[in-house]
């Protein structure tokens, strides 16, 4: 045994597959261009953000702004009116004619409505007659003892349910024409007299805004109008005397063509009617033909205005 001691052993290489150990190709430095390009670059707005117009947008909001105040003025105005508390440019005689016909259009609709339904009730009724006399003709190629009474009640309701179709038809026909006066002829003119209306709310806001700031209540100061406020009033005002004018002209005309064309609607009607009442299939056909060669209304009876 020697006195000199022996050294340590020297620590071994870790594995190439420990997590320990180095990289095997850590000579050269990581390249800067490849670690950068991981990084996301700036984040791009849609083509169609980007290209916004800030004018045009400008312009629709303020657009919207005034919409928004003038429905807020016209509400206010249409309560204020219905409480009493203010007072509405006010013409009688044309208002009692816009009554006059929206009546007169509701009217139409229950004529309608009714002929609607009569004309289901008929064409049920006129399917049910056929299949009646359809079954008596099949019981007749049974039945020899009493195939002639089954054979005439199979004729006559036959009979029966194509004078019932013969109707429905001119009814239809009917149907047709009131269908165009009421939900075309006569709404083209209220149309006009709800534009009036429109107009005349427009008008008196304006009218009681400039009395208001020329007439402050006692104690408070006159109010300042925009510039140009009396000429719009004004602007407002001819906008709503022509468009009544519009619509008492469509009130006029309406009611004279009206009258002529329902008139011969009914008259056609009529004797179709009576024709089926009374049996008698050659004039019921006769009145289908009139009918169906009848021209229907034109949905306005006034040229544009």
């Amino acid at each position: 045994m020697t006195g000199s001691s022996a050294s340590p052993p020297e620590p071994s290489a870790p594995p190439v597959d420990s997590p320990f150990s180095a990289p095997l190709n850590d000579s050269s430095p990581t390249d800067s261009t490849e670690t950068m390009s991981r990084i996301p670059g700036g984040i791009k707005l849609p083509e169609s953000v980007a290209n916004i117009d800030t004018a045009q947008v400008a312009a629709k909001v303020e657009s919207f702004k005034k919409w928004t105040i003038g429905t807020f003025k016209n509400s206010k105005q249409q309560l204020l009116e219905h409480m009493g508390k203010i007072d509405k440019t006010v013409d009688p005689e044309f208002e009692a004619q816009c009554e006059v016909l929206k009546d007169i259009h509701r009217r139409y609709g229950h004529v309608v409505a009714a002929a609607k339904n009569f004309s289901q009730v008929l064409g049920q009724m006129a399917e049910a007659e056929k299949k009646f006399s359809e079954s008596f003709y099949q019981l007749s190629l049974k039945e020899e003892q009493i195939k002639a009474q089954c054979t005439t009640t199979s004729e006559t309701m036959r009979g029966v349910g194509e004078q019932a179709a013969s109707l429905d038809a001119c009814l239809r026909y009917f149907i047709s024409s009131m269908d165009t006066v009421y939900n075309q002829t006569i709404t083209d003119t209220l149309h006009t007299i709800y534009n009036t209306e429109s107009a005349r709310i427009e008008y008196d806001v304006d009218r009681n805004d400039i009395a208001a700031a020329a007439n402050p209540p006692q104690g408070q100061p006159t109010k300042s109008l925009p510039a140009g406020a009396s000429e719009k009033c004004e602007e407002k005002k001819a906008k709503y005397e022509k468009l009544k004018s519009d619509a008492k002209i469509k009130m006029r005309l309406l009611e004279e063509n009206r009258i002529s064309v329902v008139a011969v609607q009914l008259e056609k009607l009529q004797s179709a009617l009576a024709a089926y009442y009374s049996g008698n299939a050659k004039l019921l056909e006769a009145s289908v033909r009139e009918l169906s060669v009848l021209q229907t209304p034109q949905p306005s009876f006034i040229p544009a205005m």
